[in-house]
């Protein structure tokens, strides 16, 4: 990947190269960038879970360290740098994910989901499960699925490759009861649940902003 980046940025010789969060293309173009002794933005600068053992962790703290201009969503990211003695370059822009909830809140509100999933509003409970440390180890999931199929209501689990392939290679897709609703990944139906269980990411977010309570 860095490569690839690399011919990239060659060519097109960028005056500023901007980087957004924490995925490991993420810290490719800021590695890249920075080799190239070009300019460095990221967006969500200053994010911290202090968990080392996530690869997101590593991911945020190296693009930082290279970044000229650090674009962080909270007083609590930019607090974060400060105790990391990063103070040049920091800037506080709020959170750009908020503005795209905003920017199609309308749109989410409008959809089907609901009746396509023959669902009540606020009336289901929300769970998505992707990250290593919940779906690598079969303790860990197998331990989520037995919560699943404890939780009381009507659960909507909507499954990404990820968690699918995990699922099936620990043989525990027969372990979700009938009390799971198993579906693929629609985007318009954080609106809709009373109550989320996510390990992270825009989904909190999305689930404060609009009010749900989320664990």
């Amino acid at each position: 990947m860095l490569v690839e980046i690399e011919k990239v940025l060659v060519l097109e010789k960028p005056d500023l190269v901007l980087v957004y969060g924490d995925t490991n293309s993420t810290l490719a173009g800021a590695l890249a960038t920075a080799k190239l002794k070009m300019k460095i933005a990221h967006v969500e600068a200053g994010l911290r879970s202090c968990d080392k053992s996530m690869p997101e962790e590593t991911n945020r703290v190296l693009t930082d360290y290279c970044s000229d201009l650090l674009l962080c969503p909270t007083q609590t990211a930019v607090d974060n740098l400060a105790r990391e003695n990063i103070i040049r370059g920091v800037h506080l822009t709020g959170d750009v994910m908020v503005d795209a909830l905003l920017r199609n809140r309308e749109l989410a509100e409008k959809s089907s989901v609901l009746e396509r999933l023959h669902l009540e509003s606020k009336k289901h409970l929300l769970v998505t499960l992707y990250r290593a440390a919940n779906t690598d180890t079969r303790s860990s999931l197998e331990g989520l699925v037995a919560t699943l199929c404890d939780l009381r209501g009507e659960v909507v689990f909507p499954l990404y490759p990820r968690t699918e392939k995990q699922l099936r290679a620990f043989g525990l897709c027969e372990r979700l009861s009938s009390g799971v609703e198993v579906i693929p990944p629609p985007r318009d139906i954080w609106t809709s649940s009373s109550f989320s269980l996510t390990p992270g990411g825009f989904s909190p977010i999305r689930a404060a902003f609009r009010r749900r309570l989320t664990f």
